[in-house]
C-alpha cells in the first residue's frame, strides 16, 4: 500500500525517479543484489539495514561465511520473499556510485557470454587497490566547468549549481563550499553533458593552433564519421587506410566533434609502446583532460586515473584492453586503433575481446564505433555490411611519401642472419645518416640448444617446449613459464661436449649487426630489454631524435610508430609464423609484416624494405611483395570457408588440464559426450599444441557451429560436466590463439 501510494505521489508530480536505484523509506524491507569481487560465481542478496542507503553501481562490504568481503551493488528491489532470511550489508563505500547502469549490463553480457564468474568480470572494471575495503578519494580538486551541452531534465538544485558557475570555472572544493553535499547533484550534471571536471593545469590548455589540411581522403571520412556523430545512431566505421595514411588524424578530428556534443570518447591501441606516442599527439590537439589506463601505471595511478573519470568528469580515456571497462558515461565514440591486434583479446581468466567488447558499449550508448588497421582482420573486414556498418578505405599516403618498395632476399643456402643484399643496403643508409630497423619475431639468441651427436634439443622441465637460449644470460629460457635452466657443458643425453644454437632471435641479429657495424648506435627493443615503461619511452624518444642508428627490435616495434629518420627495414625469417599450428597464421604473417614495413617511408618516396625468407615463391610472400591485402583475404577466405573457420564458423576452445596426462585425457573425453546440439561439431579430444605447460598436462576440445545460441548451449551442458577433482577446465569462446 505505501509503495502504490509513493509511485501514485511521483506520478502526479511528473518526477523522473527510477525506484529500482534508491530505497526508499516505508516500503519494507529492501534488498541490495551485490557481486562480490572475490570468486564467487553467482549474484547474492543482502537485507539493507537503517541508516544505509546504497546505489546502483556503489561498492559495499558484505558478510561471506565468517569474513567480510567487498563487492558491488548491481541493483536495488523490495523484498517479496518472507521464507528466507538475508544476511545484511555491514557498509557503503561510496557515497555516489563509481560505475553506471550502462557498463554494469557489459559486466553482465560479458560473465554471460564468456562463460566467466560475474565476480571476475566486475573485478576487470576496478582498479585493485578499490577492490579493497577503503574509501575512493579523488586524489585531486577538479575544476567544474560548464559544457553547455547537456539536454535531459535536471532538478531545482542542480540547476542552483549549474547557475553558481562561473564561465571560467570553480573548484570542486569551492562548489561544496556553496552546496554542502552536492556531490551527487556535481556527479549527475556531469553525467548529463551539463559540466565535466578538468584538472586545475587544465584551463590554460588549447588545441592545436595551426590549422590541419587534411587530405581528400582524411576529409571524407571524418565527414561521414561525424555526419554519424551527429545522428546519435549506432554505426560501425571499418577504416582501411594504408600505413601513412593518416589514420590518427581522423580519429583525432572525430573525437573533438563527439567532445563537441558533451559526449566521451574511448580510445583504445593494442599495446603499452603505442601510448606515449598517441598522448603526445592527443595532447598537442585536444584541449581536454584525457585519463590513461594500461598495466603499465602503478596502483595509486591506477586509482586516480578510475576516480578522475569516475567523478572528475575525465570524458576522454586512451588505454589499452583494459580500458573498455573504464567508467565513462555518455560515450558518443570508440576508436580501436590496429583493431586486427592480438593483444586486444585476453588469453588468461576472463578470455574477452576488448574490440567486441569496444563495439558493444557503442551500441548500448547508440555510439560510433572506427575500427582502423592498415590489414584489417578477416572477421572485421568481412562483416557483413548493413546500415549499421560502412568501410572507409584510405588508399593513399599523407604529403610526398609512398610506400617503399620491396624487395624479397631468398635465403635457401646462405649462412648466417644477415644477407649481403641487406649487409649493403643498411652500409648505404647509415652512409646518408638515415635509420635502420631489423625485425625479427622472436626474443633471444637463438630458437633452442640442440646436440648435433644425439639431436636432442634442452627442454623446459614445466613445458613440452624447447628452451630459448639468452646469450646475455648464459641461460636456457622457457617463455611459457619462465622456467630458467643454466646451460650444461655437455648434452645431458649423450655426452656430447658441443652443444649448438639452432635458429636465431633478436640476440643472435644484434650480436652481427655490431660485428658488421662496430661504429653504429645500436638499440635493441624487446621484452628482455624494455622492462618499464619509462625504458620503453626513452627508448622511442632516441629514435625519433636520431640518436639510433639501427634498431633490432620484435613485433614491439612493428606497429603504429611513426619513426621520421627510417629509411631501411629488414625483416628476417619472414616465414617463422607461417607454418604455426594455427589457422589464422598466413592472415598474421601477412598483418605482421605489411605493418613493420609501413614503419619506412613516412616522410619521403625513396625507402625500401627488404625480407629474408626460405620460401621466397609461396603466394603469400608475393601478395605481401605487392601490397596486396585483397588477393591474401580472397585466399584466406576461401581456406576459411572449406575448413570451417571464422568469420564462416563460430568457434570455442574447451582446455582441461591436469598434473597426470592419464586425467586431463579422461576430462576432454567426458566433455564430448555432453554435446548433444546437431548444429554444433565436436573436433577432438586431443592433445593441445603445447601439451604441458607449467606443469599441467592439457588436452583440447573444438567446439564449432554457424549457430552462436546452439554453441552456447553447447557450452553450458559442458559446464555441468563433473570433471575429476584434480581437473581443470578453461573455456575460450572465439578463441585467438590455438597453441
Amino acid at each position: 500500500m505505501v509503495r502504490a501510494q509513493i509511485v501514485k505521489y511521483i506520478k502526479e508530480k511528473g518526477l523522473r525517479i527510477d525506484l529500482s536505484m534508491i530505497a526508499l523509506p516505508g516500503m519494507g524491507a529492501m534488498v541490495a543484489d551485490v557481486v562480490i569481487f572475490a570468486g564467487i560465481p553467482k549474484v547474492l542478496s543482502y537485507a539493507i539495514p537503517e541508516g544505509l542507503s546504497p546505489e546502483k553501481g556503489c561498492r559495499v562490504v558484505a558478510p561471506v561465511r565468517k569474513s567480510s568481503k567487498v563487492g558491488v551493488v548491481i541493483g536495488i528491489r523490495e523484498d517479496t520473499s518472507s521464507d528466507k532470511e538475508l544476511k545484511t550489508l555491514s557498509g557503503v563505500l561510496d557515497p555516489i556510485p563509481c560505475i553506471a547502469g550502462e557498463l554494469i549490463e557489459l559486466i553482465e553480457w560479458c560473465s554471460r557470454y564468456y562463460h566467466a564468474n560475474i565476480g571476475s568480470c566486475m573485478a576487470l572494471a576496478f582498479p585493485p587497490s578499490l577492490r579493497k575495503a577503503r574509501a575512493a578519494i579523488l586524489a585531486e580538486d577538479p575544476l567544474i566547468v560548464c559544457t553547455h551541452a547537456g539536454k535531459r531534465r535536471i532538478g531545482l538544485a542542480q540547476e542552483a549549481i549549474l547557475h553558481a558557475i562561473p564561465e571560467a570555472g570553480l573548484k570542486m572544493s569551492e562548489i561544496q563550499a556553496l552546496f554542502p553535499g552536492c556531490a551527487k547533484s556535481v556527479r549527475v550534471l556531469i553525467q548529463r553533458g551539463y559540466l565535466e571536471g578538468r584538472t586545475v593545469q587544465s584551463e590554460h590548455r588549447s588545441s592545436c593552433l595551426t590549422p590541419i589540411k587534411y587530405t581528400p581522403d582524411q576529409g571524407k571520412a571524418i565527414a561521414e564519421i561525424s555526419t554519424a556523430i551527429h545522428a546519435g545512431n549506432f554505426h560501425t566505421f571499418v577504416l582501411h587506410g594504408i600505413t601513412g595514411s593518416g589514420k590518427t588524424e581522423v580519429y583525432l578530428a572525430s573525437a573533438e566533434e563527439a567532445l563537441k556534443l558533451g559526449k566521451s570518447v574511448l580510445y583504445l591501441v593494442p599495446e603499452i609502446a603505442l601510448t606515449p606516442q598517441t598522448i603526445d599527439m592527443i595532447q598537442g590537439r585536444i584541449a581536454r583532460e584525457m585519463a590513461v589506463f594500461h598495466s603499465g601505471l602503478s596502483a595509486v595511478e591506477r586509482s586516480r586515473e578510475f576516480m578522475r573519470v569516475a567523478h572528475g568528469g575525465v570524458r576522454f580515456v586512451l588505454g589499452t584492453r583494459s580500458a573498455v571497462f573504464s567508467p565513462l558515461t555518455r560515450i558518443g565514440l570508440v576508436i580501436v586503433d590496429e583493431e586486427h591486434d592480438g593483444s586486444y583479446k585476453q588469453e588468461d581468466g576472463v578470455t574477452y575481446n576488448a574490440r567486441d567488447l569496444g563495439i558493444l558499449r557503442a551500441r548500448n550508448n547508440r555510439a560510433t564505433v572506427i575500427l582502423g588497421s592498415a590489414t584489417p582482420s578477416m572477421e572485421t573486414y568481412v562483416r557483413p555490411k548493413s546500415d549499421h556498418a560502412s568501410l572507409i578505405t584510405m588508399p593513399s599516403r599523407v604529403g610526398p611519401a609512398a610506400l617503399p618498395k620491396i624487395e624479397i632476399v631468398d635465403m635457401r643456402g646462405i649462412k648466417g642472419s644477415l644477407s649481403e643484399n641487406l649487409l649493403k643496403e643498411m652500409g648505404e643508409t647509415l652512409s646518408r645518416g638515415e635509420q635502420v630497423l631489423l625485425f625479427i619475431n622472436r626474443r633471444g639468441f637463438s630458437a633452442a640448444m640442440v646436440c648435433p651427436g644425439c639431436g636432442k634439443a634442452l627442454h623446459c622441465s614445466r613445458c613440452d617446449r624447447s628452451l630459448t637460449y639468452h646469450k646475455s644470460r648464459r641461460l636456457g629460457l622457457c617463455h611459457w613459464c619462465g622456467f630458467t635452466m643454466k646451460l650444461p657443458e655437455i648434452c645431458p643425453s649423450c655426452g656430447c661436449l658441443d652443444m649448438k644454437p639452432i635458429g636465431m632471435g633478436t640476440e643472435r641479429v644484434f650480436q652481427a649487426v655490431e660485428e658488421a657495424f662496430p661504429e653504429a648506435r645500436v638499440l635493441r627493443m624487446d621484452s628482455d630489454e624494455m622492462t618499464s615503461s619509462g625504458k620503453l619511452s626513452s627508448a622511442l624518444d632516441a629514435i625519433r631524435a636520431g640518436s639510433v642508428d639501427i634498431i633490432v627490435g620484435t613485433q614491439m616495434i612493428a606497429k603504429g610508430h611513426d619513426f621520421p629518420h627510417l629509411e631501411l627495414v629488414g625483416v628476417v625469417n619472414a616465414e617463422q609464423l607461417l607454418y604455426m599450428p594455427d589457422f589464422r597464421a598466413g592472415e598474421r604473417t601477412f598483418q605482421q609484416i605489411v605493418q613493420v614495413a609501413g614503419r619506412a617511408g613516412r616522410r619521403r618516396s625513396d625507402t625500401k624494405v627488404l625480407i629474408q625468407t626460405l620460401i621466397p615463391e609461396h603466394p603469400l610472400i608475393g601478395c605481401i611483395a605487392r601490397y596486396d591485402y585483397q588477393a591474401m583475404i580472397e585466399a584466406e577466405k576461401g581456406i576459411r570457408k572449406a575448413s570451417g573457420f571464422p568469420p564462416f564458423m563460430h568457434l570455442t576452445r574447451c582446455v582441461v588440464s591436469s598434473s597426470t596426462e592419464k586425467c586431463a585425457r579422461e576430462g576432454a573425453l567426458s566433455l564430448v559426450s555432453a554435446v548433444t546440439q546437431a548444429a554444433v561439431e565436436v573436433l577432438g579430444p586431443a592433445p593441445a599444441p603445447i601439451s604441458l605447460l607449467r606443469d599441467r598436462y592439457r588436452w583440447h576440445v573444438i567446439l564449432r557451429s554457424r549457430n552462436r545460441s546452439a554453441l552456447h548451449r553447447a557450452i553450458e551442458a559442458i559446464e555441468q560436466v563433473p570433471l575429476p577433482s584434480r581437473a581443470d577446465l578453461k573455456i575460450d569462446v572465439d578463441p585467438y590463439s590455438m597453441m
